[in-house]
């Protein structure tokens, strides 16, 4: 049987470190993590203290650790440094499933009750319950979630006011597309946010990526993985079927 090593598949790890104040710090623990030749990439981020390591056969935890605290004044999160066996298992998609189907239920209930099915009506009842829920989840920790959101989307990745902001973005919406559900302008904006939100999760789940996917905020342990790409990738394919319709 082939090992995972041995056909060339890169791991992916993600740890958290605190103590980083600056770029000298970042250049410290990417040099002192490069020093082990089975780590082959190493991205760390000043902002939040997260660090993802890549390699075909990462080192184990306590050898991670001892690198980063020999190059400096640093502490690793033991949590994220070495996750127990309940941790990894309480990685689910069940709430984000539930809150699908609650949505789907309740907006096709909606048409069924005006006596007529409108595409474009279901639609955006279902973009307003959508974002009206998600933004929710993320406000009920809103630091939590931008320091979450950081590490793997594009924008929160280089301005750190982003991930604050989104879930005000994402209520916004909500509201539009209840009171202006037939409006180019939101399913315009809705577009552009959910394809560079895309983005950000392909790269993410391309490089295998041990990451938590913020789009319930941080109340949800879920993993980030082909589920996140197709919710995005359905929502940017709505909101662009009601901009051109």
């Amino acid at each position: 049987m082939e090992t995972k090593r041995e056909i060339g598949v890169m791991e992916s790890k993600q740890i958290t470190i605190s103590g980083i104040s600056c770029m000298s710090c970042v250049t410290k623990i990417e040099k002192a993590l490069y020093s082990n030749s089975a780590i082959e990439r190493v991205s760390v981020y000043k902002e939040t203290g997260i660090a993802t390591i890549s390699g075909k056969s990462i080192p184990h935890a306590d050898v991670l650790t001892a690198l980063i605290e020999q190059a400096g004044d640093y502490t690793v999160d033991a949590t994220s440094a070495n996750p127990s066996a309940s941790t990894k298992s309480s990685h689910s998609y069940k709430p984000l499933f539930i809150i699908v189907l609650y949505l789907l239920g309740i907006t096709l209930l909606l048409e069924y009750s005006s006596g007529m099915f409108l595409m474009k009506t279901w639609m955006a009842n279902f973009m307003a319950g959508f974002f009206l829920v998600f933004s929710f989840f993320k406000m009920l920790d809103i630091a939590a979630f931008a320091k979450a959101y950081q590490s793997y989307d594009i924008i929160a990745a280089k301005a750190k006011w982003y991930g604050y902001v989104f879930p005000f973005i994402e209520l916004g919406l909500g509201i539009a597309y209840l009171v202006y559900s037939d409006n180019e302008l939101t399913h315009g904006i809705t577009a552009i946010i959910m394809f560079v939100s895309l983005i950000g999760v392909v790269k993410s789940v391309v490089q295998k990526s041990e990451i938590q996917c913020a789009c319930l905020g941080t109340v949800f342990n879920l993993p980030m993985s082909y589920v996140t790409i197709i919710e995005d990738g359905i929502m940017l394919v709505m909101a662009l079927f009601m901009y051109f319709n």
